[in-house]
Formats: structure tokens, C-alpha cells, sequence
């Protein structure tokens, strides 16, 4: 009887992980892409979802636009040159809005219902994350106008709109990347890193003066370079396993 056991054969190394690697095709779902996860998000759970509880935190964030950033960087166009002024105020408003919405959900609660939710909150904060992106990119635009007005047109306008653009989008990416730090850490890294960065060229003269003569398609293609950086992250980040308190603060 034992003999005729020992004669059944026995499948292979390869046959085995044939095996397992069909038995896993047919049981995941199939992995999607990027912007085909944050269209599905979008029709499931529509805007007013998306930035339930958020009002305030909006409003609060235009408020300091309005009343802080663009008085501060107007006085600066009126005294010196507006490349450091530009290159740190311009992801103001995307910092504002990320950390004011992360944090307001932390504390009132939303954030434990946002996760009970038929989709990953991951993905909910990143697409939330690219509207908060596109609205400050969106700005910008009348925001140097005002400031070359201002300046009396003595730099191009479109080097402006270039430089800040540009300075968005390295902080977009930024800030994604400190998002792999755990707890307040990550949520903290990326606006304490840029103003300690962009405080540098309004200290040192030198730097002012390096800034001032970075030509307009150098920074066309540092955003193009940036955004791509952007959504190679941003996927990492919506595929990233949730969990933890980094989670808690995304």
C-alpha cells in the first residue's frame, strides 16, 4: 500500500508556483491605474462628500490668502525683487488647505467616519489633494498678475507665473514625500522644510540674485519635471497600506 502512494507524482517547483500564482489572479482583483481610482472615487462619493466638514477650513484658508499672503507679498513687490517672495509664499494656500482639513478631521471626528466608508480613504485624500492643487495653481495666475501690476511690470509676468508654478509643485511633491513620516511628523515636515528653504534666498543676497536669473523655461521644465514626480508619488501614496497614525494625518 505504501508503494503505491510513493508512485502518484508529485508536481514541480514550477508547477507549484504555477499554481499559486493562478490561484492568486483569480482571487485579487485586478491592480488599476491612478486616475482611473480617483475617477471612480469621485462618481462614488461625489464633491460635497469629498470635502465634507471642510467649509471652514476653505474659507479660513482663503481668508489668510486675502488677508496676509497677498498684502505681505505686495509690500515686497513694492521693495525688492519678487523671486523669493514668490518662491516662498506660492504653495501658501495648497499648505493652508491640506493642513487645516488633516488636522480639522483629526479633531472632530470625520476622520474615523471617512474610514467606515465603502472606499479607501487614501485615494479620498489624494484626489482631495489634486483639487487642492489645481485650485492654487488656478490662483496663481491672477495672483502675479496683481503682483506685476504692483511691480510696475519691471519683471516678466510669465517668469512669475513659471517661478511659482514651479515652487507649487516642488512642494506638492514635498510634502507627499514627508507624508511617509508617522504622526504629526509627516503633516509638519514638508511646511517647516520649505520656509526653512525659502527664507534662505530672502536672508542671503546671493541667493536672491541666483533666483532672480533662473531663466522662465528652466522653470517650465522643473514643473514638468515636478509633476511628474507628483503622480509617481501620488500613486505610491494611494497604494501605500493604511493603518497607523501617519494614516490618522494624511
Amino acid at each position: 500500500m505504501d508503494d503505491r502512494w510513493n508512485e502518484i507524482p508529485m508536481p514541480t517547483a514550477a508547477e507549484k508556483d504555477a499554481a499559486v500564482a493562478g490561484i492568486l489572479d483569480e482571487g485579487l482583483p485586478p491592480r488599476t491605474g491612478l486616475w482611473h481610482t480617483l475617477t471612480e472615487i469621485l462618481q462614488t462619493v461625489g464633491l460635497r462628500t469629498l470635502f465634507f466638514g471642510a467649509a471652514d477650513c476653505l474659507f479660513l484658508s482663503a481668508l489668510a490668502l486675502v488677508l496676509c499672503l497677498l498684502p505681505a507679498a505686495a509690500a515686497a513687490a513694492r521693495q525688492g525683487p519678487l523671486g523669493p517672495v514668490l518662491f516662498l509664499l506660492s504653495p501658501a494656500l495648497y499648505a493652508a488647505l491640506h493642513l487645516l482639513t488633516a488636522w480639522k478631521e483629526a479633531q472632530s471626528g470625520t476622520l474615523e467616519w471617512r474610514q467606515t466608508c465603502r472606499v479607501s480613504l487614501r485615494p479620498m485624500t489624494a484626489l482631495r489633494m489634486l483639487v487642492f492643487g489645481s485650485a492654487s495653481v488656478l490662483v496663481c495666475v491672477p495672483a502675479n498678475l496683481l503682483l506685476w501690476y504692483l511691480a510696475e511690470g519691471i519683471v516678466s509676468l510669465f517668469w512669475m507665473v513659471a517661478l511659482s508654478v514651479s515652487s507649487l509643485c516642488l512642494y506638492g511633491v514635498l510634502s507627499l514625500y514627508c507624508l511617509r513620516l508617522r504622526g504629526m511628523a509627516g503633516l509638519l515636515a514638508a511646511p517647516v522644510a520649505w520656509t526653512a528653504l525659502g527664507i534662505i534666498p530672502l536672508l542671503w543676497e546671493r541667493a536672491a540674485r541666483w533666483l532672480n536669473g533662473v531663466p522662465t523655461v528652466l522653470f517650465c521644465l522643473l514643473t514638468a519635471a515636478a509633476l511628474a514626480l507628483y503622480v509617481s508619488e501620488l500613486r505610491r501614496f494611494c497604494r501605500r497600506t493604511e493603518g497607523g497614525i501617519i494614516y490618522a494625518l494624511s
